[in-house]
């Protein structure tokens, strides 16, 4: 196996222009050993290509794929000209079949193929700018490379098996790798929302790399989203446990799944701004034991609704759940927690779905007609050691008793990494607000 290999990501949100470009092409040229690259569809081409099958507004589909052509051209010009442009001619046209076939006869792999598009668009188009610039590249599909996927549709998974056995990359340039697709037995499959991190990191672990940096448009990962607005600390690190459990709750900092391929080789992920490369931003790694066990981050998945059912005796406790998740994935509509028990099943989905999804559940003749709860916010609390650690529970619900909230820890399987608890929806903004000022997670 080669050696000293660098495996680097760039997302939708670090090619959204000419400058993001410009950065990509440093950052390739700079890296230590081998560079191998890993790239999203370029920044709005994935949600339009979602919007066109999904919703077939009135543009034909040769004005629609004429606008993605321009949007690539606008922002890596040397594409025209490049060995690929025939290729990237011949992609775009393969985009308007399958947008076509799905039309007439949708496809759960041909809606997959034609979304795979916007990473094919993408890889053809930075190799174009890095060899424009000097530096050997070229593209490398997913399908070529051998990266296979388990499952269908948008939640499939790596086959790391397969994948390290077949994984093949051109030598003596830097492949430019497509992420978030890959081939199942079926077809085409997609790794869901961020799926791209996940591509980054299974061909690390197949290759045997050295590092992965994922290129972002933040520095590194806060103790808080950036969604909320608050001035949150910097993490310089965190255990893979820690990234794995804070990503589930704070989209879109990294794909849940996308450490685990490094858990056992020990490979270091970096989260880095694109256009500060002279910042460290956070490295994730093996854990590291603390002294005093602290909770380092809160992660929120804001205002969601309960739909909650009792079964007869007569209903299957596993048909049950198994129906009511079907039935909701086509409507795609996102569960965000199952909890189901004897006699009883709850699921949580967020507000904005909440009566969508229970005239759904209700049409459904085996299924009983779900009542809707009040809506609550999960928090998750993030460190290593805390989850068994009483003093830390205890001076949350502290905390939160100072500030009038509403605060009911889960009484769950036990995690050592991790506290998650619930509030009022209402009261979210307020509990993330005091509960971070009172833990020292926001920036002086």
């Amino acid at each position: 196996m080669e050696l000293n290999i660098h495996v680097h990501k760039f997302g939708g949100s670090c090619l959204s222009n000419i400058a993001d470009i410009d950065a990509v092409v440093e950052r390739v040229r700079n890296s230590d050993g081998r560079a191998v690259v890993v790239v999203s569809a370029f920044s709005g081409i994935t949600d339009r290509l979602i919007e066109q099958i999904d919703y077939r507004p009135s543009s034909s589909k040769s004005t629609f794929t004429a606008s993605v052509e321009l949007e690539h051209v606008e922002r890596v010009p040397e594409i025209v000209n490049s060995p690929w442009a025939v290729r990237f001619a011949e992609t775009l046209h393969h985009l308007a079949d399958s947008l076509d076939s799905h039309f007439k006869d949708p496809d759960i792999e041909v809606r997959a193929d034609a979304l795979a598009c916007g990473e094919r668009l993408s890889s053809l188009a930075i190799a174009a700018a890095l060899d424009a610039r000097g530096i050997p590249a070229v593209p490398a599909w997913s399908e070529e490379t051998g990266i296979r996927l388990l499952g269908r549709g948008e939640d499939a998974r790596v086959d790391a098996n397969q994948t390290s056995q077949l994984l093949d990359i051109p030598a003596g340039a830097v492949p430019v790798i497509t992420g978030w697709y890959g081939v199942t037995k079926d077809g085409y499959a997609l790794l869901g929302r961020g799926g791209s991190d996940l591509t980054a990191t299974a061909v690390a672990a197949a290759l045997d790399a050295s590092s992965v940096t994922i290129w972002r448009d933040v520095e590194g990962v806060l103790a808080l989203s950036p969604r909320w607005t608050l001035p949150a600390r910097n993490l310089s690190n965190l255990s893979y446990t820690e990234a794995a459990e804070l990503a589930l709750f704070s989209e879109p900092m990294l794909h849940p799944s996308a450490v685990e391929p490094l858990r056992s080789p020990g490979i270091p992920l970096f989260l880095r701004p694109l256009h500060s490369p002279e910042v460290d931003g956070t490295i994730i790694g093996p854990s590291i034991r603390l002294d005093e066990p602290i909770v380092r981050a809160v992660g929120c998945l804001p205002r969601l609704v309960p739909l909650s059912w009792t079964l007869s005796s007569a209903l299957s406790l596993a048909e049950s759940v198994s129906d009511a998740m079907s039935e909701l994935g086509r409507a795609r509509i996102r569960v965000a927690s199952i909890r189901a028990q004897p006699g009883r099943v709850r699921l949580l989905v967020s507000s904005r779905m909440a009566d969508y999804a229970k005239r759904i559940l209700s049409e459904k003749p085996s299924l009983p007609t779900p009542e809707l709860g009040q809506p609550i916010s999960i928090l998750c609390f993030v460190g290593e050691g805390i989850g068994v650690d009483s003093s830390i529970r205890e001076q949350i619900a502290s905390f939160a008793l100072e500030s009038n909230i509403q605060l009911q820890f889960s009484e769950e399987e036990q995690r050592n990494h991790a506290l998650h608890a619930t509030v009022p929806a209402d009261q979210t903004e307020q509990s993330i607000r005091s509960l971070c000022t009172a833990l020292d997670l926001l920036a002086p």
